[in-house]
This record gives structure tokens, sequence and C-alpha cells, in this order.
């Protein structure tokens, strides 16, 4: 194929502003630019082309980023070829769409809030259109299709978008509205999902909170227990084991039992000390627990994790990024992070089961982006098992989380983990 005489005619030295730089994938690692420009060039001039290849290898990667002199003939290319045409020897249809850094919009989609309910999207082109091309105008409007008084305008140019925020902003307080025009970038969607994450976690965080302040009450209650557990046989056989928040009490759910005996031993008059036993169960009490015992043990089953595990403002927190592990059956494998998640956000969402030695978000090293699986790392295996218990199957965005016990060195590949 010869090269077209559009490709000929003269060319100025700069494209046009609003060219588009595109990507062009599924093409014979074996091409160089001459089979490239073949393909091309029949709609329009190039201004730049650029092969991808292997690192330090000339070999290419079968795709490469070109840039037409014309907005025009980046698009004609895109619907001519774009999963429209195979290549010789390749699988799949050619992919010709605008490089992900030209496709982006985050720095020409603007916000605009607090716009009069009356104004449809024809009177919002009106009043921004001053500033540039407008790609695209929505106003929100609600389930009855009414305004919301607020709209998204996307510019063709980043100046434009600029120029629109400098001169609306705040510029006039629109009739129906309690403030000024607002006029912003818009949050991109990385932005809105992070924001999105950041909230759920935040309200988690409040809710650990909230129970643990709630548990300062419980202490009020010892002297009562203690009184009841000294003159009721039953409270005394059949309580189970109730850590009150107190100085001095060792909370050690693990190694105390369901129904063990309660001894009390005099510190003075009136004043007990509950201490669960090896786990006996008396056979001549009776079998029906005394509502009060009922009462305390809910208490119980229902605040014991908090007592062990406070909330992230309460631990003492280890910087995120290193990559020491914790003991054997204390280190998990988390999979599918958001791809935004950052070292800091693994730690913020599994601190609150346990104090964290390590959380790390694995990293791409070509791309540094993320491969959206990471690890976490306590200082004991009981923290581990509460973090899969609670964050197992956890939606944060999109996605539900996996989180599974990392194997110890020592154990061999056929063997279970243990639990």
């Amino acid at each position: 194929m010869s090269v077209s005489l559009k490709a000929l005619v003269s060319r100025p030295d700069q494209p046009d502003p609003d060219a588009i730089k595109m990507f062009l994938g599924q093409i014979p690692k074996t091409w160089t630019e001459t089979e490239i420009h073949e393909l091309l060039d029949p709609f329009g001039p190039i201004y730049s082309l650029n092969i991808l290849r292997e690192k330090g290898s000339a070999l290419s990667k079968g795709c490469c980023f070109v840039t037409f002199y014309t907005r025009k003939a980046a698009l004609e290319a895109q619907n001519a070829l774009h999963n429209v045409k195979t290549l010789t020897g390749m699988h799949h249809c050619i992919q010709m769409k605008p490089a992900d850094i030209e496709n982006k919009t985050e720095d020409r989609k603007l916000f605009v809030g607090m716009l009069n309910k009356q104004l449809m999207e024809r009177d919002v082109r009106r009043m921004f259109g001053q500033f540039g091309n407008i790609e695209e105008c929505r106003v929100l409007v609600n389930r009855d299709g009414i305004s919301k008084g607020c709209a998204f305008v996307t510019f063709s140019r980043k100046s434009a978008a600029q120029n629109a925020i400098h001169c609306m902003h705040q510029s006039t307080t629109m009739e129906g509205c309690s403030a000024p025009i607002v006029v912003k970038l818009a949050d991109s969607p990385k932005e809105r999902e992070r924001k999105k994450v950041q909230a759920q976690i935040a309200q988690q965080l409040n809710q650990f909170t909230n129970q643990w302040k709630s548990l300062s009450s419980l202490a009020a209650f010892a002297p009562m227990a203690q009184a009841l557990a000294a003159n009721n046989p039953y409270l005394m056989n059949n309580l189970a084991t109730v850590p009150f928040p107190k100085a001095g009490y060792n909370v050690n759910p693990g190694g105390s039992s369901l129904y063990g005996n309660l001894s009390a031993h005099d510190h003075g008059e009136n004043n007990f000390a509950l201490r669960p036993s090896a786990g006996t169960i008396d056979r001549n009490s009776s079998p029906i627990l005394d509502p009060t015992a009922g009462m305390l043990g809910s208490m119980y089953s229902s605040s014991n994790s908090m007592l062990n595990h406070p909330p992230l403002s309460f631990q003492t927190l280890t910087p995120a990024g290193s990559h020491r592990e914790g003991p054997d059956g204390s280190n998990l494998f988390i999979y599918h992070l958001p791809t935004h998640f950052t070292d800091h956000d693994l730690l913020q969402a599994f601190a609150a089961y346990g104090t964290v030695v390590s959380a790390k978000v694995f990293i791409d090293k070509q791309t540094n982006l993320s491969k959206c699986f990471g690890f976490v790392s306590y200082d004991n295996p009981v923290s581990a098992q509460h973090a899969i218990q609670a964050m197992h199957g956890f939606q944060i965005g999109m996605k539900r989380l996996k989180v599974q016990l990392k194997r110890p060195k020592n154990e061999t590949a056929s063997k279970p983990s243990t639990y």
C-alpha cells in the first residue's frame, strides 16, 4: 500500500490544540513504523508515533501511541478500526482509542452548584458556552424530573474550564438560592470512591468508639454483681466469666471457660474479686440460669471483643509500609483491595482488631499502580482471627475483601492451615 496523498500534503509545525493522543493496540509485534503508517495515514497526517517496547529490549509490545495533526483524523481512525478490524495473525480486534491521559476529564469537568432550579440544560450551556466548547452538559434531577439545582459541565479544553471557574465561582446569587453559585472541578471516580470508603471506615470507627464508651458504664455493675454473687448460689455456680473493665482484672476470654466457677476472696467487708476457675461445672446447681446471670452474660458476649480490641484511637500503631511480620498465625493476605488503597488506608481498615505491626499494599514496579492485594500482620493470632471474622467479605466501594491467613514458613503445602 502506498502512503496516501492526504499524508503528503503540507503539514503545520504543531498539531491542532484539540488534537488527541491515541493508543493503538493489538498490532503484530513485528510491525515497524512503516506498517503502522500504512494503516493510519489514510485517515490523516501523523504528528508523532511511539512504539512501546519491552524493557531493555527492542522487541515491540504490540502497541503504540500516535497523535494525528487533527482531532477529526483521530476520531475517524477510531470509528473505522476500534473493535472492527482484526489484523492478520492476531486473535483480537484492533484497539484504537484515546490514551488514558487524554481520556481523563478530571481537569475539564466542572461541578456547578447553587443553580436556579428553573434552569434547563440549554440555559446552563448558554451560561458557560462563552468560555469554550462544551462537550457535555447535564443538569441533575430527582426521580420526579425536578432539577436538584446543580449540574456537570465538561469542556473540550482545560483552559476553558479554568476560565469558567475564575469568572463564575461565587460571582452571583441566583433567584431561589441561599448562597452564591459554586463552580469547581468535579471529583474524579477515584476521588468519589475514596471518599465513599473513608466514610464507611469513619462510620465503622464511630460505631466502635460508641460501643467502647458505652462499656464505661459496665464498671458500675461490678459491685452489684459481686454482691449478687455472694448471696445467690445459682449466680455463683453458673454465671459466665464477666470481665468488668476494672483495674487489676485481666480480660482473657481465650483462657476462661463458658461456665466457670467463681470464687470470692475477702479483701475487706463486702469486697469481692471475681476470678474464673479451671472451668468445671457444678452438677448440683440448677440447669436454669438466674436471669441476672443471663443479663450479665449477654453483656459479656456483646462487649468482650471491644474490651480486648478497642477502636483505632486507643491503639498504639506502628507506621504502615514496613515488611515486618508477626508471629505464626498473625499474618493475613488481603485480596480485592480498591485500586487507590494505600498502606495507610489498609492500616486504618484493620487497626480496630488489634495492634498492627505491618500493613503493606503491593505495587507494580513498572506501572507504579496497586496490584489490589496486600498483607497485614498483627502481634498475636487472636487479633488476626478477629480481623478475618470481621473483614472477610466486607464490601469496600465496589469490591468485597478476601481475607485469609498466610501459612507459616515451616508448614508444608499439603498441610492445611490451623485456626
